[in-house]
């Protein structure tokens, strides 16, 4: 299957705009996730913190989930004492929706932040180039080639979700087709029973 140039660009801006950094506010006792989908052997990076006068641990519970539903990070009671931004990192064993969960149980409203990187945005290149001693324009390269690595990735994802999409509709089509022909068998039959009923309830009262 040939991907549209539409598609294409589509996904060179999913990616280069893969940073989704937002802040929200969690009433007492209420659980809020934000999730976003994943290619296969993404790297993702997750940071998180707990905003406004907190101190220490601050009552909110952090759980990462992947898309099989498995939790694979859990930070109950963040601690804020350090002021550092919590941080979490991964390779996506499987592509899908991973899911970020915040709990709040305090007595109060919280304020927490979200930032959700995957892919070439996640990397800090800076840091490679140093730890590997690249040169600028190698370490520009480097970016390039892991920006076409990871557009071939989510083309892969969204061709994988669409085979998946067409055989849902093909088994829901054969399913409704199914049920449809049933329904007009049964029909059938009632009416076909109605004619038999009403013969011999017309030949009892000897109307005909």
């Amino acid at each position: 299957m040939v991907m549209q140039p539409t598609t294409v660009f589509l996904l060179f801006c999913m990616l280069v705009n893969s940073v989704h950094g937002v802040q929200f506010d969690i009433p007492t006792r209420v659980e809020k996730c934000l999730s976003d989908e994943v290619a296969k052997d993404s790297f993702v990076l997750i940071e998180y913190d707990v905003l406004g006068n907190a101190q220490g641990r601050t009552g909110v519970s952090v759980m990462i989930q992947d898309p099989l539903g498995k939790y694979i990070k859990e930070d109950s009671d963040v601690d804020v004492s350090s002021g550092d931004l919590h941080k979490f990192s991964f390779n996506a064993g499987t592509a899908g929706s991973f899911s970020t969960c915040f709990f709040n149980s305090n007595e109060y409203t919280v304020r927490v932040s979200l930032d959700f990187k995957h892919g070439v945005e996640a990397k800090d290149y800076s840091e490679i180039a140093k730890r590997e001693h690249l040169l600028p324009v190698e370490k520009e390269l480097r970016k390039m080639e892991d920006t076409v690595d990871e557009i071939h990735r989510e083309m892969l994802y969204m061709r994988e979700r669409e085979a998946s999409m067409r055989d849902t509709n093909e088994s829901t089509n054969a399913r409704v087709l199914w049920f449809s022909s049933f329904s007009i068998f049964v029909l059938l039959a009632m009416g076909l029973w109605q004619v038999i009923y009403l013969k011999k309830f017309f030949k009892s009262k000897k109307l005909i």
